[in-house]
This record gives C-alpha cells, structure tokens and sequence, in this order.
C-alpha cells in the first residue's frame, strides 16, 4: 500500500508532464487559469499609479477565438479605496511560433535595438539583450470586454500642495463603476506555463472618479476651481499563467 501511495503521485506527475510535452508539440492551449499584478495609471491627471490583482480563467476555440472572465482587486485607485470587479473580454490569440521562428525574431530585434543607438552610444548591449528576450514571445492574444466594479471608499482626503497654494482631492461619483478595456498579452511559454506582458487601455464609462483642484491666488483673494472627470486609465503588468 505504501508502494502504491508513492507510485500513483509520480504517475500523475508524468501524465501531465506528457501532456505538457505534447500540447508542446502541438501548440494548441485551449485553457488558462492565470494571476496577475498590474500597474493602474489614471491618463492625463497625475494623481499616481496604484496596483491592481487579478485571478482569471480563459478558454481559446481552434480558431483564436475565446474569451476571459475573473475577478481583480485594487486597494486604491486615484486614492479611493478598496475597489473590486470582475472582468470580461473577448479574447482572439494567434498561433504559437515555433522554436526557430522565436530564436529569428529574438535575434532579428536585438540588432535592431542596438543598431539604433549605435551611432549615439556604443555600449548599449543591454538593449539588445531585452530586444532579444522581447522577441522571443510565443503568441499574442488581443481582448476587448468591460469589467463591471463595486467601489467601496469614501472620498480621498484633501492633499496641499503649499508651494503653488492648490488643494486636490477624488470625488467618489457613485459606487458601482464600469469600464470599456482594450489590450494585448506577450506571452512567453515555459512548459505548461506563460509568463505574460499585458499592456492595456480602459475607460471609465460611469465617471466615478472626479478630480477637484482649488488654487488660492494670496495676492487678489482669489481661488481658481476646476473639475475634472477621471475617465482614461492605462495599465501595464504581467502575469502567470497554466495552461491545459
């Protein structure tokens, strides 16, 4: 029975490690469960950057064609705190690229990037090794969905900036949010694995972030008001994903 507790772990362990190696060969990745740490980046208003986490799930049909659903975190965004949502896209990806066609590229944009600052400096070899690793990605999966949200934060608190005399604070403008998102993942194959590049566009649909900024004028007793509406965020991240 012990012989036989230790023998059934190992077999599993080859049978995926089968599979890994045949979906290797074949190129074909139906499923993904993946986790994610991006960087959100409220467009044109500077208001800092803050991290977003997510846990999805994707499947893929034999012709791109698929989509994504999961669930992601923020613990501020435009300093409102503890926002959640769920996204869902419609994915379309391309097929995997062999072997030799990753090494080609990887080489192919390291001299590229070096030879474009060759002239101005010759020691830029480190851009012509992450010109390389940057070629050498396995597929590209393009999305477009919406992700629905629940913002539980209150109003940011005021911030002064002494120097120019300017009070900013966020408004939070209603609770429940809805964004439109556009992006693409590089996705780098280990095994059963990819690591994932994911940049990425979002609009703010429901206008839930509201920028307000004051500036006194000390010398006619003036103060200078305006609004603006958070509406475009871009985010840049990766992930890790295993797919089946």
């Amino acid at each position: 029975m012990n012989h036989l507790k230790l023998f059934l772990p190992l077999l599993l362990a080859c049978v995926s490690l089968e599979n890994c190696l045949a979906q290797e060969e074949d190129k074909i990745y139906l499923n993904d469960v993946f986790v994610t740490t991006e960087y959100n980046v409220p467009m044109f208003d500077n208001v800092g950057t803050n991290a977003v986490f997510g846990l999805h799930y994707g499947h893929s049909y034999y012709n791109g064609l698929g989509f994504r659903a999961g669930v992601q975190y923020s613990p501020s965004v435009a300093h409102i705190k503890n926002v959640i949502g769920t996204p869902l896209a419609f994915t379309y990806r391309t097929h995997s690229r062999n072997r030799a066609a990753r090494i080609y590229n990887g080489v192919n944009s390291a001299v590229e990037s070096m030879s474009r600052n060759w002239y101005y400096d010759n020691s830029h070899l480190g851009d012509g090794l992450l010109g390389f690793l940057a070629g050498l990605y396995d597929r590209v999966e393009f999305y477009a969905g919406v992700t629905p949200g629940y913002i539980f934060g209150e109003n940011s608190l005021p911030s002064e900036n002494r120097a120019s005399g300017t009070t900013r604070w966020v408004e939070k403008e209603g609770a429940f949010s809805l964004t439109l998102d556009a992006g693409m993942n590089l996705n780098f194959q280990i095994w059963c694995f990819d690591l994932k590049l994911m940049p990425a566009f979002h609009y703010n649909v429901l206008g839930n972030y509201v920028l307000h900024s004051n500036t006194e004028d000390l010398l006619n007793g003036q103060t200078t008001k305006q609004t603006n509406v958070l509406r475009w965020f871009f985010t840049i991240g990766g992930g890790l994903a295993f797919h089946f």
